[in-house]
């Protein structure tokens, strides 16, 4: 009896843990405007939700990776930027950025130190970024509030007609107390916006025809 009564609690605990799984999994479409789509969830333990963005811009892959890499352009395209600059480069593949985020008064702004590691599939020329946020490279400095949690990743998959599917995603806790209506609204913005500028950033010239160390078209 004893034995049943413990298949069963274990049962019930395994089918609880695949529920909260697939819920976590469960991306809400929030925003499709300009071709652009717009996805938030619910993230277990934290306020704060996550987002994707996903759009298809008709450039070549190592073109949107060198945009990626272009840290001084990081304003002109990624939302709410205020600067950005290189802090280390490990390898073609590897690197640590540095981005202060100008947020609305009375909001103090963020800044944060993004590990990058890039690798890509030679068969199906997927290319992945993968970013984490680095609390140990930089101190901290006066007036900002550092970022210490994120995880997020840039996925670029060849598609139709000469385009490239790009998903934007990211989950991070911005600190502090912000008001609920701005972390909901930014969970919004930053991948709808950076898409969109992402993609007239790339009509410019000097990304058309850019080569790249380690990715291949």
């Amino acid at each position: 009896m004893k034995n049943t009564s413990l298949k069963v609690s274990i049962f019930v605990l395994l089918v609880s843990f695949a529920q909260l799984l697939n819920a976590e999994a469960s991306w809400q479409l929030d925003k499709d405007e300009n071709g652009i789509k717009v996805y938030v969830r619910d993230s277990a333990g934290s306020a704060v939700q996550s987002f994707k963005g996903v759009v298809n811009i008709p450039a070549r892959i190592p073109s949107i990776v060198t945009a990626l890499e272009d840290t001084k352009s990081y304003p002109l395209f990624l939302h709410n930027c205020k600067t950005a600059s290189d802090l280390k480069t490990v390898s073609d593949s590897e690197s640590f950025k540095y981005i202060v985020t100008n947020m609305p008064w009375p909001v103090k702004d963020r800044d944060m130190i993004v590990h990058s590691l890039m690798s890509q599939d030679r068969n199906t020329k997927k290319v992945s970024i993968k970013m984490n946020a680095d609390v140990k490279l930089l101190a901290q400095k006066p007036g900002l509030v550092r970022i210490s949690q994120m995880k997020g990743s840039w996925s670029l998959v060849p598609a139709a007609k000469g385009t490239v599917k790009v998903t934007y995603e990211m989950n991070v806790d911005p600190g502090g107390n912000l008001p609920k209506w701005l972390v909901n609204s930014l969970a919004v913005d930053i991948p709808f916006h950076t898409l969109r500028k992402l993609r007239e950033q790339l009509k410019k010239p000097v990304y058309e025809n850019a080569k790249h160390a380690v990715i291949i078209d």
